[in-house]
């Protein structure tokens, strides 16, 4: 069975969402085929049926998911001769430390990102995005994006629980990828899909680590426009 994910766009095509690349990780993890359809910020609400405030969006086994960890444990209970994504419940609730982090760091990476996001959406999109974003921000995107050199720093300040974990393990699931990798990865993929910051540069640890997932997923993590 082929899966279908709506997936998060820039204007000329490139995937955006941290949290669909997990998906699409988890998916290839799998090794469930899929397919995507570019999905824009505004449109959200309108796929699948509507109702849907987010993305991932995906249809699979005849349901419709939009969380990339539901899909995950769905994929888990579904697919059970095939690769692990949690290794047992305690590798959920482990996993859930590990999107905790995620989204702190999301937070952090975002700041610097956010204008070249912004002007990387269409004219209708980039309206939406402005609006959503400096109510987060409680600032103009801007100012947002002012002072790179402050807002890198911290968020490679805020890598330093992952280069410790990875100093005595290849993946943050030990020896093999687990869904909190796919999590974490999806974040320096979406960095490296907008291009405004190379969070990987000179990361000695994370930076192998992430070689190693692109070994295993090159397919996937390559399709950076589809």
């Amino acid at each position: 069975m082929t899966a279908h994910l709506y997936d998060l766009t820039l204007a000329d095509g490139r995937r955006l969402s941290p949290y669909c690349w997990a998906a699409k990780l988890a998916l290839a993890h799998k090794g469930v085929r899929f397919e995507t359809t570019a999905t824009r910020f505004v449109d959200i609400g309108k796929v699948a049926g509507g109702g849907f405030k987010t993305v991932p969006i995906v249809e699979i086994d005849g349901v419709t998911i939009g969380d990339s960890f539901e899909l995950a444990l769905h994929l888990e209970r579904t697919r059970v001769d095939s690769p692990a994504l949690f290794a047992g419940e305690g590798g959920v609730a482990l996993t859930r430390a590990a999107a905790a982090q995620g989204a702190y760091l999301l937070g952090k990476m975002s700041r610097p990102m956010a204008l070249a996001i912004h002007d990387g959406l269409d004219a209708e999109t980039q309206a939406y995005f402005r609006a959503s974003r400096e109510r987060m921000f409680k600032a103009p995107l801007e100012e947002v994006s002012a002072e790179p050199e402050i807002t890198i720093a911290a968020a490679r300040e805020a890598m330093t629980p992952l280069r410790i974990l990875l100093r005595g393990q290849p993946f943050i699931g030990g020896d093999s990828p687990l869904f909190a990798d796919f999590l974490i990865a999806g974040l320096f993929q979406w960095a490296r899909v907008v291009g405004a910051v190379d969070y990987l540069a000179g990361e000695d640890r994370i930076g192998p680590w992430f070689g190693r997932l692109e070994e295993r997923y090159g397919a996937t993590l390559g399709a950076t426009a589809g």
